[in-house]
């Protein structure tokens, strides 16, 4: 279990219903062939515990907490958001208890063995281990899963299309964490950050060998945030 320490200098969000502006945007998408949108559709392998619905409900009661950091990845994964509907979190670890706000899950899939993605294993230990799990919230530039034709089980990088389309919603996460710190992790949300104008940090995306920077840069990350103004060292 990754379970952490809370980090007592970081602020509250403001009181704007976080999912509900998510919610609203996600629904206004248009049609995305080849894309496969988590909290809107099934799985062929969803158990009995999982599904549309039960992802629209883990987002919310996940999005329901004070957020202070929000970490933008690429895109959703088949191995990860596909299955659990958040972002960097695999169906081993909520089954495993270890995102906040959530407690500990039945199997989501009826595969031998649950999900698990080791860039999502790598990002929360990472933010424990800093303690800045408490406070951050996962996202992605592209919101749904984007999967090569007739596999859904893949992943792609996702078009200039769509990683347009995906803007309003990005919009709406950031308008409704208006003070909240960003950070790219990867070169894809980086530039859709900086398309949007959003200021924010760099990190390393911790596949393909990754990992030691994507540390690093958190690290670094955490300890500026620290020394803001008010920030208990």
């Amino acid at each position: 279990m990754l379970r952490g320490e809370h980090a007592p200098w970081l602020v509250p969000h403001s009181m704007t219903d976080l999912f509900a502006s998510l919610h609203a945007a996600l629904t206004a998408l248009p049609p995305l062939p080849g894309c496969f949108n988590p909290w809107q559709s099934a799985n062929a392998d969803d158990s009995d515990d999982n599904g549309a619905e039960q992802r629209r409900t883990r987002l919310a009661t996940h999005a329901a907490r004070p957020i202070r950091l929000v970490l933008i990845g690429e895109a959703a994964g088949y191995q990860g958001c596909r299955i659990s509907g958040m972002a960097f979190t695999s169906e081993a670890l909520l089954i495993d208890g270890s995102i906040p706000g959530l407690e500990a899950t039945p199997r989501l899939s009826t595969r031998a063995k649950p999900w698990s993605e080791p860039s999502a294993r790598v990002v929360w230990r990472t933010l424990y281990e800093q303690r800045l799990a408490e406070t951050t919230f996962l996202w992605n530039a592209f919101p749904l899963h984007p999967h090569e034709p007739g596999k859904p089980l893949s992943n792609r990088t996702p078009t200039r299309t769509e990683l347009a389309a995906g803007e309003p919603v990005l919009r709406a996460l950031r308008d409704a964490l208006p003070d909240a710190v960003l950070a790219a992790v990867g070169n894809k949300a980086a530039e859709a950050l900086t398309r949007l104008g959003y200021a924010h940090e760099a990190l390393r995306h911790p596949a393909y060998g990754g990992v030691p920077e994507f540390v690093a840069g958190v690290e670094a990350l955490a300890l500026r945030l620290r020394r803001k103004p008010g920030a208990r060292r």
